[in-house]
């Protein structure tokens, strides 16, 4: 009797993420070259009805020989860079920005004169007790960054599974972190997965203390650069219109989606007709952006998103062009301690305008007025007043 179920698949994040190819597959290659990245020497499935979601449009799939397929676009859109033809990251950025690659370059240095800055790409070995950090880090970023911008994030929930995964894949070079430090803290945390020349940008977040410098755009600027030097062909950041994405990427596709099914089996056709309506159904309503209402609507609802968001002081700043008529006031603290949290915000905004450096950096409190600090630098100093 013949095995009518539909098996259905995420071809992003199994080809990707799990590095499984499903057996169906007989070959992957790039669409626009005769580049094969994947065969399949395996006995052919006995399986007949197969719907394969999320297929990047650059790809080009065929199936073991007694299947075909129908593919339908999905109304999602991936963003992606071709690396091909770019002689470094500088070529690249000035190719992609033109005249505004100067803010681009402008905040790498900036960050690199304030701060004691370390790029460390993790991929192969890794201590599991670093690691573990790491992803502490990271998931205690994404906590604050998605809680800033009142939304909910889906990695959260399956994150022990996550993490299990991507270091065994980090031990094969399958996957990689990509970490930068200020001194010894991780300020920005990437999590990717290679496949073949591809590099996969999944997860990434960063110490929103340090925004004012960019290091979301730092980060892609440096998974690129890693690219170009390792003769990687292209940096995928994958699905979600975030504005960041559409700027950094030269290849903005389609993801389609493929019903597969057995080419002489006419209850497989039926099947993979009823099949076709659905898909095609759920992509009209994505193109009428139906569905992103309903997981913003859904979202609202989720654990994450119940979530207040952390309680933020307000505050003034004060510029001060010396500090000599009230240095008796005040009384040096230890600005790192847990307690004082609260000003590295401000103590990076400082940093960033005023051209000082992290190690420089003294913070003074007001010996009666504990809601009064002042930030000094080598060169500049700065009153912040909180409310």
């Amino acid at each position: 009797m013949s095995n009518l179920n539909t098996n259905r698949i995420n071809l992003y994040d199994d080809l990707f993420e799990k590095q499984v190819v499903p057996d169906c597959i007989l070959k992957i290659g790039y669409k626009d070259n005769d580049i094969i990245l994947y065969s399949n020497f395996k006995k052919a499935i006995e399986q007949k009805n197969i719907s394969i979601q999320i297929v990047p449009e650059y790809l080009n799939i065929s199936y073991q020989d007694h299947l075909t397929s129908k593919v339908i676009n999905e109304y999602r859109l991936g963003y992606a860079s071709k690396l091909k033809g770019f002689k470094d990251i500088i070529s690249y950025v000035r190719s992609q920005y033109g005249k505004n690659s100067k803010p681009i370059f402008k905040n790498i240095k900036r960050l690199e004169m304030c701060f004691n800055v370390k790029y460390v790409f993790y991929h192969g070995e890794i201590s599991k007790a670093q690691y573990s950090i790491l992803m502490k880090a990271l998931r205690d970023m994404l906590i604050k960054r998605f809680q800033q911008r009142n939304d909910a994030n889906y990695r959260l929930s399956e994150w022990g599974k996550l993490v299990d995964s991507v270091y065994k894949l980090i031990k094969l070079k399958k996957a990689s972190l990509f970490v930068i430090y200020n001194n010894n803290e991780p300020i920005q945390i990437n999590v990717q997965y290679h496949f073949k020349d591809i590099l996969i940008g999944s997860i990434a977040s960063y110490n929103i203390d340090y925004q004012v410098f960019g290091l979301g755009n730092t980060g892609v600027y440096k998974q690129i650069e890693w690219c170009i030097e390792n003769n990687y062909s292209i940096y995928d950041q994958g699905h979600g219109d975030l504005e960041y994405k559409r700027r950094w990427s030269n290849l903005i596709y389609n993801f389609k989606h493929h019903i597969v099914y057995s080419k002489s089996d006419l209850k497989s056709k039926f099947k993979a007709n009823i099949e076709v309506l659905k898909v095609t159904t759920k992509a009209f309503l994505r193109k009428k952006k139906a569905v992103e209402t309903l997981k913003t609507i859904k979202s609202k609802f989720s654990r994450e998103s119940q979530d207040k968001t952390p309680f933020v002081k307000s505050f003034e700043i004060i510029e001060l062009e010396t500090i000599t008529d009230e240095i008796n006031t005040f009384t040096s603290i230890n600005w790192k301690a847990l307690e004082y949290q609260f000003l590295v915000k401000n103590i990076c905004d400082f940093l960033y305008y005023k051209f000082e450096h992290f190690n420089d950096v003294v913070v003074l409190q007001h010996n009666s007025e504990s809601e009064i600090f002042i930030i000094k630098g080598k060169n500049a100093y700065q009153k912040v007043v909180f409310h």
